[in-house]
């Protein structure tokens, strides 16, 4: 698992999707999982598995607000949205999610 001092360098230099794509790139690469998927897109970072139907999408909303939403694999073995979604002004609650994710995954 990856240091606490890397997850709070992304708690307080992230602002944008963006900018979390280019710090969660920088963590998985330390981390040297060749399954975790991370992209960026049209405002929206995805994270997902290859060995799970479970992700995330983290975007802003026109006001900044973080916007966490659950993505799960459909029949066509693509991603959807699921209906859980989480708006909140912190960055470190983004960060704990994508960190309570990268641990479910570890673990299982």
């Amino acid at each position: 698992m990856l240091p606490k001092k890397e997850f709070s360098d992304v708690i307080y230099n992230v602002l944008t999707p963006s900018d979390l794509h280019e710090k969660i790139a920088e963590l998985i690469a330390l981390e040297k999982n060749p399954d975790v998927v991370i992209t960026y897109g049209q405002g929206h970072l995805f994270i997902g598995h290859k060995k799970f139907a479970n992700g995330l999408s983290i975007s802003t909303d026109g006001l900044g607000m973080w916007e966490i939403r659950g993505l799960a694999t459909g029949p066509d073995d693509a991603y959807q949205y699921t209906s859980e979604v989480l708006k909140t002004e912190r960055t470190e609650t983004v960060a704990r999610a994508i960190a309570a994710l990268m641990i479910n995954w570890n673990e299982s």
